[in-house]
């Protein structure tokens, strides 16, 4: 009987690792902030992932008004102007561009990413702007 159980053990345990290479994750990275103060927000959230179609075909977007009010956070005007979009980057690898049309004259940025895909997930970020260097 033990000799099943142990050979059990090796077949699940080889199945596990034959799988585990074909599991992609998509993970949100850091914020990599371009622009200052009173600029157009240009900004680049690091994408983790193996799979570009994953990325290609998420739809990335500032989340709801629900889950920003249950983290204790507002929409404001400079909020609603986000724009985000997938960009593949000279190395292979991905990132979601953040930008705006218009300035920002808020020192102090706060919001959620939500990506809805193949793999659905948000995360918060903090953009804090530093005034032009003169």
């Amino acid at each position: 009987m033990n000799l099943y159980r142990y050979i059990g053990c090796i077949v699940a345990c080889s199945a596990g690792l034959l799988v585990a290479p074909m599991v992609q994750a998509l993970s949100l990275g850091d914020i990599n902030v371009k622009s200052a103060l009173n600029d157009p927000l240009d900004a680049e959230i690091i994408i983790h992932s193996t799979d570009s179609a994953e990325i290609l075909n998420a739809r990335i977007q500032l989340a709801s008004r629900d889950v920003h009010t249950k983290a204790g956070l507002s929409i404001n005007q400079h909020l609603r102007r986000i724009k985000f979009k997938p960009i593949a980057k000279e190395n292979g690898r991905f990132a979601i561009q953040v930008t705006t049309i218009r300035p920002i004259s808020e020192p102090v940025l706060e919001f959620i990413v939500e990506v809805t895909g193949s793999s659905n997930l948000i995360r918060g970020y903090a953009i804090h702007l530093d005034p032009p260097n003169l």
